[in-house]
């Protein structure tokens, strides 16, 4: 269980690092101008895999303390 959980911590810290999540409204739009649409879809689509992983793992290890 430890595992699941630990893993869907770290996947949500790593989604809110690539989503800018834990930046200031300034650095944000910097970071916006600063890289192309392209990278900027990448980006995003590479986050939301981590969300979904994270959310999943988080999910898993719910489970398992509940029937444990």
């Amino acid at each position: 269980m430890n595992l699941f959980l630990y893993a869907g911590l770290g996947c949500l810290l790593v989604a809110g690092l690539l989503s800018g999540a834990f930046t200031t409204g300034y650095q944000q739009r910097a970071n916006f101008y600063a890289e192309s649409k392209d990278d900027r879809a990448s980006r995003e689509r590479v986050a939301n895999w981590f969300l979904l992983a994270g959310f999943v793992f988080l999910a898993v290890a719910g489970i398992v303390y509940l029937f444990r």
